[in-house]
């Protein structure tokens, strides 16, 4: 007799946990007050977790959907705690969230690591071929592309001011052929 064979068919998930549902409706108030961390963001060095302000029930409309539940938290997002709550619906039904016991609130608490700021140059130059255009066009050897970027509280990336130095160059370019391409490249770079 053969062993069985046991086939997973369909698609696989990295969450490990509980829905927040499964979480708040199992503690005393719902759990204001307490610190939930979301499993996916333990990858982090710094500390990501949430705690919890308010929590809202949602009518669920079907009953093949997984429960959702609206719940007002204040975060921290690796190291930073954002200044105003942020609430959590579209993802509450993912298996993914963990409760922080009490004991160990003052280990995330208590963790000042911090991300460090990057600073993004607020001109970049256009990728090659449309260099070339635009330089025949306008007589501008080295034209520049303005950088547009949305500042958000928990991106820590922002475009450098007025004589600032920026800490990532981003270049546009062919980039450095190698050694047996290099035939193929002569009189283009």
């Amino acid at each position: 007799m053969a062993a069985k064979v046991v086939k997973y068919i369909g698609r696989t998930t990295d969450f490990k946990g509980k829905t927040l549902w499964e979480i708040v409706g199992d503690l005393k108030d719902f759990g204001v007050g307490r610190l939930v961390v979301r499993n996916m963001f333990q990858r982090y060095p710094e500390p990501c977790y949430m705690r919890i302000l308010k929590v809202d029930t949602v009518d669920a409309e079907d009953g093949d959907k997984p429960r959702k539940v609206k719940v007002t938290v204040e975060k921290t997002w690796r190291g930073v705690t954002l200044p105003k709550p942020v609430e959590i619906f579209s993802t509450s039904y993912k298996a993914d969230y963990e409760l922080v016991d009490k004991e160990d609130e003052p280990k995330y608490l208590q963790n000042t690591a911090k991300v460090e700021e990057k600073i993004l140059s607020p001109y970049v130059e256009f990728p090659p071929l449309l260099r070339e255009f635009i330089s025949e066009e306008t007589g501008n050897k080295n034209p520049q592309m303005k950088v547009h970027f949305k500042q958000t509280d928990n991106k820590f990336v922002r475009l450098a001011k007025e004589g600032e130095k920026p800490t990532i160059q981003v270049t546009m370019g062919l980039g450095q052929p190698s050694v047996i391409a290099k035939k193929l490249y002569e009189g283009v770079l």
